[in-house]
This record gives structure tokens, sequence and C-alpha cells, in this order.
């Protein structure tokens, strides 16, 4: 047995596809079943077992996944640590983000982590937040960074900013000359928001239902609303996010019974997949030094 077969192993266990697996692993198919082949002889016991195309982890397999996670975890995070003393962190990590991050906390965030001498390198991939915490429980993701998502037991939520909640209208609208409102003033409006089957429109429709207010709940983004809102005697609540500044004629106007709070943004991570030490000291960067809640 050796460090190679044990990163295989990990790696199989978490794709359950032999084919992925060697991709990702930079090696050929047949080199990993061999490598897989000969771990199971040494250990005497079947580590996977077929599912269609597929492969899952047997009991035995399953068993041996947590010991393998948490003995390459405190492997890395020696090796980390080491690197750290040397001012050195690389590796490769892969982010799931919502779009609303990714043209200004997530790449100054980046930013501030690589000053310190970090040599990691980030792929980015954007999605809404529901896709963002499915990737993050698949493995696709190393982290995420979205909206609380539900029924994702396995996922660590942990909150790091919050994105005000404000109404939105454009210049010719009647309440376009108000600086504030609230929202048992928007009663007599059209008032319109986000689809309420993702996480910030169940959090909205919450609010309006807690004030009896009436909405149409109908879009996904804010660029959606913002072009909406920029055309028609509308209202919309959204989150105030760079999405809105592309149009010129919107007004946007704080509601004052909404508490900061509201909207919170977390970083998500899974607490079943193998974490490196370049995602946990990245992680440990976001917490000690990007958070900005109110």
């Amino acid at each position: 047995m050796n460090l190679p077969q044990l990163y295989y192993f990990l790696k199989l266990a978490e794709l359950q596809h032999y084919t992925k697996a060697a991709k990702e692993l930079y090696i050929s198919q047949p080199s990993l079943s061999d490598s897989i082949a000969s771990l199971e002889q040494e250990l005497g016991i079947s580590l996977f077992q077929k599912k269609g195309r597929n492969v899952k982890l047997t009991k035995y397999g399953q068993e041996f996944y947590v010991h393998v996670s948490q003995a390459l975890n405190e492997l890395e995070r020696g090796i980390a640590s080491m690197k750290r003393h040397s001012g050195q962190i690389g590796g490769v990590i892969d982010v799931g983000c919502i779009p609303t991050l990714v043209g200004d906390f997530l790449p100054t965030a980046i930013q501030n982590y690589m000053k310190k001498g970090a040599q990691t390198k980030f792929n980015i991939f954007h999605g809404m937040s529901i896709e963002v915490a499915h990737g993050v429980a698949a493995g696709k993701f190393d982290l995420g960074f979205c909206s609380m998502v539900d029924d994702e037991p396995d996922l660590v939520f942990v909150p790091i900013m919050a994105q005000e909640l404000v109404l939105i209208v454009n210049d010719t609208h009647p309440l376009a000359d108000r600086q504030e409102v609230r929202l048992s003033d928007l009663k007599d409006y059209k008032l319109t928001t986000y689809r309420d089957s993702i996480p910030i429109g169940k959090v909205v429709r919450g609010l309006l239902n807690e004030h009896g207010v009436e909405a149409t709940f109908s879009y996904d983004d804010e660029i959606s609303i913002g072009g909406v809102i920029s055309e028609n005697q509308l209202a919309a609540i959204v989150a105030r996010t760079p999405f809105l500044k592309q149009f010129d004629n919107l007004v946007l106007i704080k509601l004052t019974d909404v508490p900061a709070d509201t909207r919170l943004i977390y970083m998500t991570y899974s607490k079943k997949n193998f974490i490196s030490s370049a995602v946990e000291a990245f992680a440990d960067f976001i917490v000690a030094h990007e958070m900005n809640l109110p």
C-alpha cells in the first residue's frame, strides 16, 4: 500500500466512476483499476461494487473511506503548516459561486489571499444557489458561496456577508422621490420579486407574508428584475448587487423595516468530502479576513 493508492481510492469514492476519476487523476483507467485491485487484494476485502456503469462503496469501503479521509486530511494539514512557515501555499481550488459575487466579493477575496504569498490556482464556476450547493455536495466544487439551501445535511454553511434588500423603481414611478419606505407602504403598488422556488425568493415571500403585502414571484436574478422595472411602472424587492448598476434609470429605496441580515450569503463545504490543505487555508482566510456581517 502506498500514498498514491490512497488518493486514488479517495477520488474514486467521491466520483464513483472509473473513467471520470482517472481523468481527474491524470492516469489511465487501467492504471486506476489495477491500483484499486491491488489495494483490495492487500486489504483482503472489496472496497467497491458495480452499480450500472458506475461503482459505489461497499460497507467496508465506506468505513475505510472515513479513515483514509481523516488520515489524508491530517497529512495535508501538516504539509500546509510547513508551507505556511515557508510562506507558500499551493494547490488548486474549485469554487462554485452565485453570479452576484463573481464581479466583486470573490475576486477581491482571492486577490487579498494571493497577497499573503499563496500560490494557489482557482477555478471559478457560477450558478444559482441550489446548483452551487448541489455541486459542493457532489464533490464538483471544493467550496461554494451561495444562499442557505435546505435538504443538504452533509453541507456546512458559514455566514460571511449580508446583501441589503431594497425596493427598486424606475425614475418615473410615483415612489421614485422616496429615500425610504416600509413594507406596509407597498400594499397599493404592483410589486414583483424573485421566484419563490429559489432561496432568496423564499426569504422575500416570508417577509411579504408577515406584512400582508402581495407580489408576483417571477424572476431568478437582479438582471431580469432590473430590466423589467426599468421599462415598467412596477416596483420590486431585490438584493443590492452590482448587477443593478447597468440600469441608469433605476432608483434604489431603503426598506426601513427589513433587518440588515435578512439576506445572508454563506461559504459552504461538505463534511463528507475530502478537504485539501489549500481549501482549508483559503476557507480559514475568508473567515478571518473577508467576513462582513451586520
